[in-house]
């Protein structure tokens, strides 16, 4: 079964079209359509496993055929989460690359400004690597971490899932963010739009519609940071 015959058999089964697919990951439709026609013969990094995700599909089985098509067939999936984070009993663990990252909760002020970061003083600290920070341009001080609570963006993230966010005001187009609106914060994938709205998607798209944030919204969108890590307990 060739690349086309698997998305073209996922999307016929999920009831999705290509456009979907391509706003569920942040590519262009041409894209899509490369996949579907056979101009494309693979799909890779971070395309491949948003992709898989949207489709409900192994990345394996997606990107070369290899095995079965959905991970039910081979049990409860194990899950590794992303790596810059290292969680120690206390500082004099420390090593020298190393650095504290403050945990915090995030409340939406009243009056519709600007978010508040509050100390979380039950939380333990966690830490990063000096080199991890600086290959991926993240300024120490913009760095800190949340506890999230709920299933919105699971399998992604989660409930009691361990996040590091770097505090940033725009969006990076199909990536995880923390937003706040009204008196709410959240932690969506957000997708900028044309008209200058934007897409906000929960991974669990089963329980969880999509919503559109305009500019002119009485209660707008509050774009906290954006998520650059996730660790959890298996």
């Amino acid at each position: 079964m060739t690349l086309a015959e698997r998305v073209a058999l996922a999307l016929n089964e999920e009831g999705r079209s290509q456009t979907d697919l391509a706003k569920a990951i942040g590519v262009r439709a041409p894209s899509v359509n490369d996949w579907i026609s056979g101009k494309t013969k693979t799909i890779k990094g971070e395309n491949l496993l948003r992709a898989a995700s949207f489709l409900r599909v192994r990345p394996e089985w997606l990107s070369m055929g290899r095995g079965p098509m959905r991970q039910d067939d081979l049990g409860p999936a194990i899950s590794t989460p992303l790596r810059p984070v290292r969680l120690i009993d206390s500082d004099s663990e420390l090593e020298d690359d190393a650095f504290p990252v403050p945990r915090y909760t995030v409340k939406a002020s009243a009056g519709n400004g600007a978010p508040v970061l509050e100390i979380d003083r039950k939380g333990q600290s966690n830490y990063c690597r000096t080199q991890w920070a600086n290959r991926n341009g993240y300024r120490r001080e913009d760095l800190f971490s949340i506890v999230t609570i709920g299933d919105s963006m699971e399998p992604t993230i989660p409930d009691g899932a361990s996040l590091i966010v770097h505090k940033r005001q725009d969006i990076v187009n199909g990536k995880v963010h923390v937003i706040c609106r009204g008196d709410e914060c959240f932690v969506k994938r957000l997708f900028k739009q044309m008209d200058g709205s934007v897409l906000v998607k929960s991974d669990n798209q089963a329980n969880y519609k999509d919503w559109i944030a305009s500019p002119n919204d009485v209660d707008p969108l509050h774009v906290v940071g954006l998520v650059v890590s996730v660790s959890f307990n298996l």
